[in-house]
């Protein structure tokens, strides 16, 4: 059987352009019906942001982000930079998700932000121009390498526990003067994440030493993170052929290191304008890979569970920020895939080796309301009893009706 799969668009990038439209101050792009929750939650709060900036609003405005890890971190700095008094609130998971880092150099550089209940409150200010900014009194976040003069605001930035820190600084760069932004390590989760900041934001003068910006174009809309699934199930279900789209290899997507990945899985991978084509080869023996997922965390559940069905063994390294995710997502894949592979894992190591058993019928799978663990659970086919498939709406709100 041929598949044919349209892909929803890649939520990062469409998010990222959402709120550089805001910080240029031009029309924010719109929401698509294929779009998550995600792209919804960030759209929705930038137009609240904008009405009240207009109308001057004297009450605290209140911007719930939800679960949305992206809106919580990146639109922090903006709010500090929007004048008005806001509440930025969510879940109670997504609160307890780093943004300190963020918040103890915001701060540093004049803005008020102070816990309240069950959110942040925010005063939104002008924050000074940059040929003042030397006068300004940094009282905390700052280091030896933070300075202010004519060329710009120079930060420091602890962004060890998430890469969106370090991207919501680059985009709210603008409205706060930053001129060049200091990491304390290189050993940032998700680069690839920051490194499509950069691209994005190409033409503002901000710079991040040790970071480059790659030369990559943005790609087709595709989203890589989505196509994952198919090309799990594709190396599950040899008798079908798939045909993804929009889709390419060019782009400044981290996941597409997928497709490095499958081939050392046995599946064949041709690219033909936005088009790639999937077709599974016999595996001779089982598979064995091991993957540094420092800079694609994201696939984790995905290729966890595919080790389990193969079965494979597949070795994940550099995983401990799996635990800062919209669940503690290497806790859930080391208890409920247990059954079904030899599992070994650390702090920051995992090992999966399948069984290549199938779940019995009934078996019951916790996806921890988080939209990548039930991707992940679905690859154990229609025996499997899902607790919450509603979350695949944050980010790929058509699988369901697709499979």
């Amino acid at each position: 059987m041929r598949y044919e799969i349209q892909l929803p668009d890649n939520k990062s990038i469409k998010i990222r352009r959402m709120v550089i439209a805001y910080v240029r101050g031009v029309e924010i792009p719109p929401v698509m019906d294929a779009d998550g929750s995600d792209v919804r939650i960030v759209w929705r709060a930038l137009h609240t942001m904008a009405d009240a900036k207009r109308v001057g609003a004297d009450a605290v405005t209140t911007i719930d982000v939800v679960d949305c890890g992206a809106a919580y971190r990146f639109l922090m700095p903006l709010l500090a930079a929007t004048s008005g008094t806001w509440l930025l609130t969510g879940t109670t998971r997504l609160l307890h998700r780093p943004i300190l880092p963020l918040v103890e150099v915001l701060r540093g550089i004049g803005a008020e932000i102070e816990r309240e209940g069950d959110g942040w409150l925010i005063k939104g200010k002008t924050f000074r121009s940059v040929e003042t900014l030397h006068a300004a009194s940094l009282q905390r976040g700052k280091t030896d390498t933070d300075t202010a003069s004519d060329t710009g605001l120079s930060l420091t930035l602890d962004a060890s526990q998430s890469s969106q820190l370090a991207s919501a600084l680059v985009l709210a760069a603008p409205l706060l003067g930053l001129k060049t932004l200091h990491l304390t390590t290189t050993d940032i989760p998700s680069l690839s994440y920051l490194r499509m900041t950069l691209a994005l934001t190409r033409d503002w003068p901000v710079e991040i030493p040790g970071v480059d910006v790659p030369d990559n174009p943005v790609g087709a809309p595709g989203d890589w993170s989505a196509a994952l699934f198919w090309f799990a199930h594709a190396r599950l279900h040899p008798e079908n052929e798939y045909v993804l789209s929009p889709l390419t290899l060019e782009s400044i997507q981290g996941d597409s290191v997928i497709c490095q990945w499958f081939k050392k899985l046995n599946l064949s991978i041709s690219i033909k304008g936005s088009n790639v084509f999937l077709k599974t080869l016999p595996l001779e023996k089982m598979s064995q890979l091991v993957l540094d997922v420092c800079d694609n965390l994201d696939t984790v559940p995905v290729m966890a569970a595919l080790a389990a069905l193969l079965p494979a063994d597949i070795t994940f390294q550099n995983v401990r920020n799996l635990k800062y995710k919209e669940s503690d997502r290497l806790h859930a894949l080391v208890t409920q895939l247990q059954p079904y592979a030899q599992i070994t894992h650390s702090e920051n190591e995992l090992r999966m080796v399948g069984n290549g058993r199938s779940l019995v019928a009934g078996a019951g799978l916790d996806t921890c309301h988080d939209h990548r663990l039930a991707m992940a659970f679905l690859l154990f086919g229609p025996n499997a009893e899902l607790n919450d498939v509603e979350c695949l709406r944050k980010s790929y709100p058509g699988l369901l009706e697709q499979m």
